[in-house]
């Protein structure tokens, strides 16, 4: 395998000038630049990234971090994804890696810091997830650069990236009532998540706005999974007096919802409306089209890496956070019980 000192030998030139023309670091004159470029490319030579990386304090990668369960992958998920998509969009743009991080375990246990400490990347994005209040201050002491997706941190000093999710959730629940809807049932998310309490509260302050009351039996704790879903529409048509329509925190859960009121011989939506939350592309292919808020995840994800990337190189005009509009896609999945 080639080496540095094979390159500089071959190109006539120094062990430093092939470093500064590997490191882009100037000072070289273009025919000789050009002549270390022609030696590489001959003898196949492969710069040690992680030692470049030492030097000069930077990987050019970033650690992506989501606490989801062991035995889901981050692909599996469609929020994940299509926010992953836009990540690798504007890395590829500028020349940045990615470090998608297989750590499982509970919340509380999740190291989100680690691929920095051990030098495997220059940021990380946390996507939907919620640090411990030391981690947040490890982040500011140790100037890290990181930036939340889909939650917003305490204080006003780790950088975030949401959408209105109290407004979707707000106008799905509204877009019920209007359509005659009163016995609206909820599957709720992970309640550690500000997105999460945030739909709920658009729910709940519809509702309330509305002058109907939110009953507890209609209120069911998910999981982000459509496994939760079918486990809520069971317990919800295990009551006497059966929702009229269900909202669900995410689309995995709606789809949850929507097979298990399919295999329970329920018309959709005749008998059961259903609205999701995220825009997942499954939605347009369900028979009849779920209803669904969606959220620009792509575009998310590319002002993430820009914002994180922003960081890294010192940008001083980034904005810290920016929240997302949201928009209800009414698909067919919801009667009209007026």
């Amino acid at each position: 395998m080639a080496t540095q000192k094979d390159v500089a030998k071959l190109a006539n030139v120094s062990f430093i000038t092939v470093s500064r023309v590997i490191n882009d670091m100037g000072n070289v004159k273009e025919e000789t630049r050009q002549r270390v470029l022609d030696a590489i490319k001959e003898l196949n030579y492969y710069p040690n990234t992680i030692a470049q990386g030492l030097n000069r304090n930077k990987v050019r990668t970033l650690a992506i971090q989501a606490p989801i369960p062991r035995n889901v992958s981050i692909e599996e998920t469609s929020y994940y994804r299509r926010v992953l998509i836009g990540i690798e969009k504007y890395c590829i743009e500028k020349n940045y890696d990615i470090l998608l991080s297989t750590q499982r375990g509970d919340i509380d246990s999740f190291d989100y810091l680690k691929p920095y400490y051990e030098r495997k990347a220059d940021g990380i994005a946390l996507l939907g997830a919620r640090p411990t209040d030391e981690q947040f201050d490890n982040i500011l002491k140790d100037n890290i650069p990181c930036v939340v997706v889909g939650d917003r941190p305490p204080g006003d000093k780790v950088y975030y990236i949401d959408t209105d999710n109290f407004r979707g959730m707000y106008e799905a629940t509204k877009a019920l009532i209007e359509k005659g809807h009163k016995r609206i049932a909820y599957i709720h998310g992970n309640v550690w998540t500000k997105n999460a309490t945030d739909r709920y509260d658009g729910y709940r302050s519809a509702m309330a706005d509305s002058g109907l009351d939110v009953k507890e039996e209609l209120v069911y704790p998910g999981e982000f999974t459509k496994e939760s879903g079918s486990e809520a529409f069971a317990s919800f048509t295990s009551l006497k007096n059966v929702p009229t329509a269900i909202l669900a925190s995410t689309d995995l859960m709606a789809i949850g919802v929507y097979e298990a009121a399919k295999n329970s011989s329920f018309s959709i939506p005749e008998d059961i409306s259903i609205i999701g939350f995220d825009g997942h592309e499954i939605c347009s292919y369900t028979s009849p089209p779920l209803a669904t808020i969606y959220q620009p995840l792509e575009e998310m994800g590319e002002e993430c890496a820009r914002m994180l990337i922003g960081q890294i190189e010192e940008d001083s005009d980034l904005e810290r956070r920016k929240i997302f509009p949201v928009t209800l896609i009414p698909g067919e999945s919801i009667a009209d019980r007026r």
